[in-house]
């Protein structure tokens, strides 16, 4: 088969989650393409959606959060909303391009290219079968109003979330969140350590603002060195953030704090820590909790985040920190209680499958070879 894989640039996550499931479609023997699809027909403007909502997320977390909430009840009402109006502008010219590729499938892991195809399918214009993949721990304002082949959920309880939200249950799957095979490949503290050029003998706190480096990572960093420890290192990782890492430069001038440019060696950075303070993107937090990273949700932008958050919180898989002090104190705690480590690993091995990436390439490989 010939598939495309759709996403968007609002943070790494999405991309993440795509790249995933073309990973394991690729080892099937598939042919595949991933593209971000505000990129596809020329390069955004400063103003372009992604680049505000970015912004919003990164600068003005409350006012997302506000945002999102106006969202799920907007999306309650079943009035067309204004997003899938907005999506519907390059529809003509996706539709073209998916003709003339030949693509067998499309996969979206991101609700803007979900409501694009919507729009295609209901003027019969694209034909090949279209799926989406949930890429949080809940049902998004405006998914309900899309409508693709089938849709690919991360855990078992959200099924019901998107039910009532008026989702049809019989295409709804439960495969797991797709994680790349990085994360699920054994590595030792000493030799990611070594790879990455970090001390052996440190305990090693890592801080992941996510792509677009969301938070406030210096008052962060201010609460877990409250307490002098000449033994441990702050690794930060601020995505794409270079005032951020800035920040952590001149605050800290490397005294205990590492402020990482952005790396493509997550994986590598979590086999390292002791700890994760991270912000609660649904792909990322899968990536470690499958990874088997001690974690502690902080810094969560309000709305789907404070969502994942608590969905990890509930299940045993993370600590959900209210504030830089709750965070440090759990971090701590993670550190150095062996027996609360050791129930959180247990929790994260027992709730979340693996194969999430490979059950969802071999449900499009079978549904279209039935076809």
């Amino acid at each position: 088969m010939k598939i495309l894989l759709l996403s968007c640039s609002t943070g790494e996550g999405h991309n993440h989650c795509a790249l995933a499931v073309k990973e394991a479609l690729e080892v099937r023997g598939h042919e595949t393409e991933f593209l971000d699809m505000l990129h596809m027909f020329g390069e955004p403007g400063p103003l372009s959606f992604d680049k505000v909502l970015n912004r919003i997320s990164s600068k003005t977390p409350e006012l997302f959060g506000m945002m999102y909430h106006a969202g799920a009840m907007y999306s309650a009402t079943g009035v067309t909303s204004p997003v899938y109006l907005a999506n519907i502008r390059h529809a003509r010219q996706l539709n073209d391009f998916i003709a003339e590729r030949g693509y067998d499938a499309v996969i979206c892991s991101h609700l803007f290219p979900m409501e694009t195809l919507t729009f295609l399918r209901r003027h019969e214009r694209c034909t090949v079968r279209c799926y989406g993949v949930l890429s949080d721990y809940t049902c998004i304002p405006f998914l309900a109003e899309t409508d693709l082949t089938g849709y690919f959920l991360p855990h078992e309880e959200i099924m019901s979330v998107c039910a009532e939200a008026g989702m049809p249950p019989e295409r709804l799957f439960v495969t797991g969140m797709p994680v790349a095979e990085k994360f699920k490949t054994a590595m030792t503290h000493r030799k990611a350590r070594e790879e990455l050029g970090l001390p052996q003998e440190k305990k090693i706190y890592l801080i992941m603002t996510g792509g677009i480096g969301c938070g406030d990572a210096v008052s962060l960093c201010d609460a877990i060195r409250r307490v002098p420890d000449e033994n441990s290192l702050l690794c930060v990782l601020p995505g794409r953030n270079e005032e951020l890492r800035a920040a952590l430069e001149t605050q800290y001038g490397g005294d205990g704090v590492m402020a990482v440019p952005f790396t493509d060696k997550v994986a590598e950075y979590m086999h390292a820590c002791d700890v994760l303070l991270s912000k609660a993107g649904g792909i990322s937090s899968s990536e470690a909790a499958v990874l088997g990273a001690p974690l502690v949700h902080t810094m969560a932008i309000p709305g789907v985040e404070t969502l994942n958050a608590q969905f990890f919180a509930d299940h045993g898989m993370s600590y959900f920190a209210q504030n830089v002090d709750e965070a440090a104190r759990f971090a701590d705690r993670l550190i150095y209680d062996s027996a609360a480590r050791d129930r959180m690993l247990a929790a994260q091995r027992a709730c979340l499958p693996r194969n999430g990436a490979e059950r969802i390439a071999e449900h499009v490989e079978q549904e279209n070879a039935d076809a």
